[in-house]
């Protein structure tokens, strides 16, 4: 079941982030760190009605933040339309529950949401280093669109995006 995150879903939130930063250090994958994304992310999410959350048993595995604030950089991205989008960010899975669908699923809803508004048009990013997130968004349907230089890092981040209201 997806729903509206809460304060309440925090604490386990971070436990999903604390161990997703030890498998990402694992694989030399420096996209979030110690400092980022910290629990005030989260909670702005929260305030902004933008976070949502999978569960699955009563506890939470997964989350997903989904609204319409595209980061300065996304401005000279050759995005392929200049209509207006809803954005994904902090696509998080616990790690025990990876490779069973919980990511589709939390995707599915974000575009859902979006053509519930009817915004028919997705946008994201990842960082070069994530070839996992890379993957799956090409399973997904994204097409690449360019590269930006985010948050200070050493290697740039991957924009995608994709048209909901196309037939593939």
């Amino acid at each position: 079941m997806i729903r509206k995150g809460t304060t309440h879903d925090l604490e386990r939130i971070m436990k999903i982030v604390t161990e997703t930063l030890s498998i990402m250090k694992e694989q030399h994958n420096d996209q979030w760190t110690d400092e980022y994304p910290q629990k005030q992310v989260f909670e702005q999410d929260v305030q902004n009605g933008a976070l949502y959350v999978e569960e699955k048993n009563g506890q939470v595995i997964g989350s997903i933040t989904i609204d319409q604030q595209e980061a300065a950089e996304y401005k000279p991205i050759a995005w392929q339309s200049k209509d207006s989008a809803y954005v994904f960010h902090r696509l998080l899975v616990d790690p025990k529950e990876r490779r069973v669908g919980t990511a589709s699923s939390l995707l599915a809803f974000a575009e859902q949401l979006a053509l519930s508004h009817n915004v028919p048009y997705m946008k994201a990013d990842t960082y070069s280093l994530n070839k996992g997130m890379q993957r799956f968004f090409e399973r997904n349907g994204y097409e690449l669109r360019g590269e930006m230089s985010f948050h200070g890092k050493n290697h740039p981040f991957y924009c995608y995006d994709k048209r909901l209201d196309e037939k593939r």
